[in-house]
């Protein structure tokens, strides 16, 4: 366990702190979209916001939810304000608290969670391009959600792989929430010629005024250029 310090407050209360006396630190982020709270509630996290928008920005605190209480035994000090210091008041001072370790506990477990959602996502989104594609997996047409929910098996914008080029989107009707996005795959074509297969609706937008989209993408990919058929 880390070096702490208590400091007393009044005659009721002493304060846990880190070495150099500044404040044991929670583990914050400031999004937490659903499908990363469910994952981060299947492994023992909860969180709650805290903040209110205007004063201090709002953020979630994310804690274990079995973590332990531990008995820390430590220096006590109080502050001085004639000297504006930190003065000993005691070599040992012992508090049960919630286990002040926790924040790298939390932390490694945040990120692995985030991994994994995103590593579940890429391959909905794969699942989905394969079986919308029109020429064998070169590109595809897929419905995208802008928001995060807790349907898992959906494609939503800030899960869309690396490893694709947005070609074009169209707003759905009725919804800000969800597009029609063509896709291509990112590839080097070494200066060849390269097809795809899309719906007739979205032929415009692919190509662009002028053919200037399509070029864009083709320069992209390194393409002499693209055919749409």
């Amino acid at each position: 366990m880390s070096n702490y310090k208590w400091v007393k407050l009044d005659d009721m209360y002493a304060e846990l702190r880190k070495e150099d006396f500044s404040s044991v630190s929670s583990f914050e982020v400031n999004e937490i979209d659903s499908l990363l709270m469910k994952k981060l509630e299947e492994n023992g996290i909860d969180s709650y916001l805290e903040g209110d928008g205007f004063f201090e920005p709002c953020r979630y605190v994310l804690t274990a939810v079995d973590t332990k209480v531990v008995e820390i035994t430590a220096p006590l000090y109080e502050f001085d304000l004639k000297i504006g210091d930190y003065v000993l008041i005691s070599k040992s001072y012992t508090e049960e608290v919630r286990n002040p370790d926790e924040y790298e506990l939390v932390k490694s477990i945040y990120f692995r969670c985030c991994q994994e959602v995103a590593t579940e996502q890429a391959k909905v989104f794969e699942k989905e391009f394969k079986a919308k594609s029109l020429d064998d997996g070169i590109s595809s047409l897929i419905t995208t959600f802008s928001i995060p929910d807790y349907e898992p098996n959906r494609c939503y914008e800030q899960y869309i792989p690396t490893g694709y080029i947005k070609v074009c989107e169209k707003n759905l009707p009725f919804t800000h929430n969800r597009h029609n996005v063509v896709f291509i795959k990112k590839m080097d074509a070494k200066g060849k010629v390269v097809t795809i297969k899309v719906h007739d609706l979205y032929k415009g937008l692919v190509i662009g005024k002028g053919g200037e989209n399509i070029k864009r993408i083709a320069k992209l990919i390194n393409a002499k250029r693209i055919n749409v058929i």
